[in-house]
């Protein structure tokens, strides 16, 4: 069963009006991430009202659509306001955790893109937000516009899953396609910053910690629970690595491969592997991410779409907020 792009957005509530309300929602971080869901807020906000922002810099220059939006720096004060979802795209794992956390315990719906913030936290945050009836919604957290998310939820609603092998960072897959198309690693990675695929620090993409993040999410989606972060084993790509791979020649991507033992425990690992001979992921290029689950009956789940980049993850955001738009008023 194969899920596209669209499918992240139809899946949300197809055949459903929306609630007549307006959502109203503040971003926290206005960095790539949430100055693009704070512009898209502000341009285009039937059912939403963009209320609020969160920064580190509240002087910084930014764009003419956000200068009159009410800006603050203390966590604390943006929630006195209640709204009634907060967009998580902070830069850290730890101030996005305890963003989450605190806006939970008051209610406040959260749709976050930090896998950081989350991973390790799935279930005690899923619990917070069923407490408070609110909603903690994560799809843009992995796969970016590629609905892994969903698509873990899909596999597991019909049945036990077996497998999941992924390619889960875009910018690694971007500096490996690129170096297969003649490009230096330093080339490959400056580009991957250019293109807003990799932040100027790549340090997370190239160490295998993105991976490692996306893949403890997705075992909580697949099989209820998370994988220990330890228990993850990873391997970091360097230029001495990438440049093996092209004198080797073939299709090398970072595949994360999770397996479910038949004593119910759980592997998981990111490593590197020539895919020349599976069409599937041989044919995902450029910033694409990719999922294959497999069920216990052998059916397989698979999703693509573009993984790293502004565009893809607020459209994934989006698809979160509509989701939330969609719950009765009064939830």
């Amino acid at each position: 069963m194969c899920l596209d792009v669209e499918d992240k957005i139809s899946m949300v509530g197809s055949g459903e009006e929306l609630a007549t309300r307006r959502l109203r929602v503040a971003v926290a971080g206005l960095g790539v991430i949430g100055e693009g869901a704070a512009l898209r807020l502000a341009s285009d906000n039937e059912p939403y009202a963009l209320c609020s922002a969160l920064v580190r810099d509240p002087n910084k220059e930014r764009a003419e659509e956000l200068s009159q939006l009410r800006i603050y720096t203390d966590p604390e004060v943006l929630l006195v306001e209640h709204p009634d979802v907060v967009i998580d795209a902070l830069p850290t794992g730890e101030s996005g955790r305890r963003l989450i956390e605190a806006a939970l315990s008051r209610g406040i719906s959260i749709v976050t893109a930090n896998k950081q913030a989350i991973a390790g936290a799935m279930s005690p945050l899923s619990m917070l937000a069923t407490q408070n009836k609110a909603t903690f919604a994560y799809s843009a957290s992995v796969g970016g516009g590629s609905p892994m998310v969903e698509t873990a939820r899909k596999a597991k609603s019909v049945g036990e899953v077996r497998s999941i092998t992924a390619i889960l960072n875009g910018t690694v897959n971007y500096i490996l396609s690129s170096m297969k198309e003649g490009a230096s690693f330093l080339d490959a990675v400056k580009a991957a910053q250019d293109a807003g695929f990799a932040e100027p620090d790549p340090t997370a993409d190239l160490s295998g910690e993105d991976a490692r993040a996306k893949i403890s999410i997705l075992t909580y989606e697949a099989f209820g629970r998370e994988i220990e972060n330890s228990a993850i084993k990873v391997e970091a790509l360097d230029s001495m690595l990438a440049e093996s791979f092209v004198e080797k020649g073939g299709n090398w991507k970072q595949l994360s491969v999770i397996n479910k033992k038949s004593d119910g425990g759980i592997t998981a690992r990111v490593g590197f592997a020539r895919v020349d001979d599976d069409p599937f992921f041989d044919s995902i290029g450029g910033e694409g991410n990719a999922l294959r689950i497999i069920n216990m009956d052998g059916r397989d789940f698979t999703c693509q779409g573009k993984g790293a980049g502004r565009e893809p993850t607020v459209g994934s955001i989006f698809s979160d907020l509509e989701a939330i738009a969609r719950q009765p008023v009064g939830r």
